[in-house]
């Protein structure tokens, strides 16, 4: 087939690159005019490894061409970002690639979005789409096909990760499957376009709330000297008990994003979304409120390091990063910051590590890297000014960084300053 991405980003690269290994001839169109530049030249920004080569191997093999414009096709797939602004969906560039598609596509070509949208809005924007041309919606196949990828995996979870597909009709759901039966080695569920829409959404939504309810724990762990860890990992024992680990907020562009579409949708409905999409947003308030209780209230000279800018351990995705987060409201507080993530973009980030911790009054662990695993706690000790370590990710053990002269505050890991009495001491107790 001859099939045409738009959208060349964390999604539509791999998409493309593997629809093209797969034998398929692949058309790949970006607004980004630098980045159609850099493909061409070879120059795979901001990827995985995997992805960088496969892409790259495509386009020489001349299997993926990259366009300046949308060409004509067998299959659209549209694998454009639905960002969220002031909590509601912003459909502008699944409209601006839809309305590119809606000139070249013809009678029983498919059109497959895999952008996220909430309920009911792939067949309209497409309807309306096809309209503003002159054209017809009818004659045209129309799936949602949502991706299922996590960073870091990509590639692996193209090819092996289930995949929905949703129809117009029943006709139109089974070219989808045939479509991405070509390239995705796993099970492919067939269904209609609304429910494949909310599939989507509610996979994100149940995560958040999941994660919501393991930050609210953590918080109610710190009153009553419980290590929230520790209670977590022995209650996921239980075969029917899943819970999620706390940490300083949710980021990345899907599971903050994605229950505020079923919100927009119906507010009187998602009361209990609604409230976990609160609780993770504060998370980074409140490490910065544990920043001041420990350091004390910024003064122009108190500074600040955090380790990690990404949303996410080993990933360089920095969307949504409740790291950054952290730091802008330290910023806003008057203290100095400083941020080193050693696998995030450079720009975003101090070059070295010695630097962003010299003089510093606290250390923030805010993404738990592998790299910052061998970090050594006297050697830390001895570039800062004040030796204080908030640790949100339950990374470092506490005694280690203690006998540094650290004094730790682990997120939900409450103070642990009872032993549990001996048998005979709780009968003399009770008598």
């Amino acid at each position: 087939m001859k099939i045409v991405v738009l959208g060349l980003g964390y999604v539509g690269l791999p998409t493309a690159a593997l629809a093209a290994a797969a034998g398929h001839e692949v058309f790949g169109y970006d607004s980004d005019p630098a980045m159609r530049a850099e493909l061409r030249d070879g120059y795979v920004r901001g990827r995985e490894a995997d992805v960088c080569e496969l892409a790259v191997e495509m386009m020489q093999h001349g299997r993926l061409h990259v366009c300046d414009g949308v060409e004509s096709g067998d299959a659209y797939i549209v694998c454009v970002p639905t960002p969220s602004v002031h909590d509601r969906p912003d459909l502008r560039y699944v409209n601006s690639a839809l309305a590119d598609v809606a000139k070249v596509v013809q009678d029983d070509q498919l059109i497959a979005i895999e952008s996220t949208v909430p309920p009911g809005t792939t067949e309209r924007l497409v309807r309306q789409a096809m309209r503003a041309a002159g054209k017809s919606f009818v004659p045209v196949r129309v799936v949602h096909a949502p991706e299922r990828i996590l960073p870091g995996a990509i590639l692996r979870e193209l090819r092996e990760n289930d995949r929905i597909v949703g129809g117009r009709t029943p006709e139109d759901a089974e070219a989808g499957r045939e479509l991405y039966a070509s390239f995705v080695d796993a099970r492919i569920h067939t269904t209609d376009l609304r429910t494949a829409e909310f599939v989507k959404v509610i996979e994100n939504t149940y995560r958040d709330v999941n994660i919501a309810l393991a930050n609210e724990l953590a918080l109610f762990c710190e009153e009553i000297d419980i290590d929230v860890w520790n209670a977590i990992n022995l209650a996921n024992n239980h075969p029917r008990v899943n819970i999620m680990q706390p940490g300083p907020g949710v980021g990345g562009h899907c599971i903050p994003i994605d229950p505020q579409f079923l919100a927009d949708l119906n507010p009187f409905a998602t009361e209990l979304i609604q409230a976990s999409r609160r609780v993770n947003e504060r998370m980074p308030q409140l490490i910065v409120r544990r920043v001041t209780n420990l350091v004390g209230e910024a003064d122009g000279e108190r500074k600040i390091t955090i380790l990690g800018a990404s949303y996410k351990a080993n990933v360089d995705d920095t969307r949504e990063s409740p790291a950054l987060r952290i730091r802008e409201l330290l910023d806003d507080l008057g203290y100095r910051t400083a941020v080193y993530d050693p696998v995030a973009h450079p720009a975003l980030t101090h070059h070295d590590l010695a630097e962003a911790l010299r003089d510093s009054d606290a250390v923030v662990l805010a993404v738990d890297h592998d790299a910052f695993r061998t970090l050594d706690p006297t050697a830390v000790a001895g570039l800062m000014r004040s030796r204080v370590l908030i640790d949100t990710r339950n990374f470092y053990d506490k005694a280690t960084w203690n006998n540094a002269g650290f004094a730790v505050y682990g997120l939900g890991r409450g103070t642990q300053k009872f032993s549990i009495p001996a048998p005979a001491a709780v009968a003399q107790a009770l008598s």
